[in-house]
């Protein structure tokens, strides 16, 4: 498919200055998700993994079109094959916060969440990130790490609500580890279903 988008184009292509080249790829990638996501809500699965292959193939940093395939692939028992076609996108494909909340997402689907915490602590580098960083941590019980993440998204000037109130949560929490400072009875259980459930505010905050 992308040989023969290519080629159609082959008089102009060497003409063309490199960006405008990157910029053909990422149109023919953008043909081939189209596809996919028509042949997946059509039930065609196997024809939506060659589309998303074939973009993927156009535009290796895609990562609709990576995480599309490695769903599909997974679908079909090829956890591992999926979860390396995860792992090998290049670092242009994580170029902000939001394309990597998204990876991480897609490897804690894959049962990665361990790896998927470590990828945001390595890689985040702002607000979307760190807020993943303290979602993720405090799903996994890491409540000292996802506090540390979630200062930092305070610090970054999120000064919203929802913000304040994850510190408070996370703060208590992290609390269990330390029989001085740990939360009554209760507050725990309370505070990790409000985490988890993103609600505007634990009961009488």
């Amino acid at each position: 498919m992308l040989a023969a988008a290519l080629v159609a184009t082959a008089p102009t292509l060497y003409a063309q200055p490199l960006g405008d080249i990157a910029a053909l790829r990422r149109e023919v990638a953008a043909e081939h998700l189209s596809r996919a996501r028509e042949q997946e809500r059509s039930g065609r699965a196997l024809d939506a993994e060659g589309s998303y292959r074939d973009a993927l193939m156009a535009d290796p940093a895609s990562l609709e079109a990576a995480i599309g395939y490695a769903r599909l692939l997974r679908a079909r028992g090829h956890a591992d094959e999926a979860f390396a076609t995860l792992r090998s996108l290049p670092p242009r494909a994580l170029a902000d916060d939001e394309s990597l909340s998204a990876l991480a997402e897609a490897w804690v689907s894959f049962g990665r969440a361990d790896e998927a915490v470590g990828l945001l602590r390595d890689r985040a580098h702002g607000i979307v990130g760190w807020r993943a960083l303290a979602t993720l941590a405090a799903r996994q019980g890491s409540f000292v790490e996802a506090l540390a993440a979630a200062r930092r998204v305070l610090d970054g000037g999120d000064e919203s609500r929802s913000a304040g109130l994850t510190v408070r949560a996370l703060t208590q929490l992290s609390g269990e580890l330390d029989v001085v400072r740990r939360p009554p009875r209760g507050t725990t259980a309370a505070l990790r279903r409000w985490l988890a459930d993103d609600r505007s505010g634990p009961p009488g905050w």
